[in-house]
C-alpha cells in the first residue's frame, strides 16, 4: 500500500502525527532513535547496553518491517516497525524520542496503526516487554487486551474496529 502522508489529530494534547515510510536514508536516524528510546529499558531488562547486539538486532528490525517517521511539522518525533502475523498487523516497535515522551505522540502513533490495520479488515498485535509499565498502560487504554504472556513480554491485541 503505497502510503502519501497520514494525521492524526488528538484534540486534548493539541498535536498531530504526520507519518511517512522510512527509507534507506532515514537508516541511521532510526538507530540514534532506537538507542535513545531504548537503551534504559534494554538495560533495566538484560543489563548493559552492547553496541553489537544492539546493531545485530536493529539491522533486521529495519529491513525486515514496514517503518514508518513520525512526525510533527518539521520535527521527526518518532517511528513504527510493522509487519503481520496471520490476519492481524503486528506492530513490532513503537519508538518515541524521549524529549516527545508523556506528550500523546506514541498514542497518536499507536491509533495510527490500529486505524490503519483496521482499514486492512484487520486487528492489531503487538507485544509489550514486562519492564515496560508506561506502554503497557497505554496499550490498555487504547482498549488492547491480553492475548497471552511469555517469559517477558505481554502479548496484547485489538480487534478491527
Amino acid at each position: 500500500m503505497k502510503i502519501k502522508g497520514a494525521s492524526v489529530t488528538n484534540s486534548a494534547a493539541a498535536t498531530s502525527v504526520e507519518v511517512r515510510r522510512a527509507t534507506e536514508e532515514d537508516h541511521q536516524w532510526l538507530y540514534e532513535l532506537h538507542e535513545q528510546a531504548h537503551r534504559a529499558l534494554v538495560e533495566r531488562a538484560y543489563g548493559p547496553w552492547k553496541e553489537d547486539q544492539q546493531r545485530a538486532f536493529f539491522a533486521p528490525l529495519v529491513n525486515d518491517h514496514e517503518v514508518f517517521i513520525c512526525s510533527d511539522g518539521d520535527r521527526q518525533v518518532g517511528a513504527v516497525y510493522l509487519g503481520g502475523r496471520d490476519s492481524d498487523v503486528w506492530l513490532e516497535l513503537v519508538e518515541i524520542l524521549p524529549g516527545y515522551q508523556r506528550q500523546g505522540y506514541g498514542t497518536l502513533a499507536v491509533r495510527w496503526v490500529v486505524e490503519r490495520a483496521s482499514g486492512q479488515g484487520a486487528g492489531t498485535l503487538l507485544q509489550v516487554h514486562r519492564v515496560n509499565h508506561d506502554a503497557h498502560r497505554l496499550y490498555l487504554s487504547e482498549g488492547f487486551s491480553s492475548a497471552g504472556e511469555t517469559a517477558t513480554h505481554h502479548l496484547m491485541r485489538k480487534s478491527v474496529q
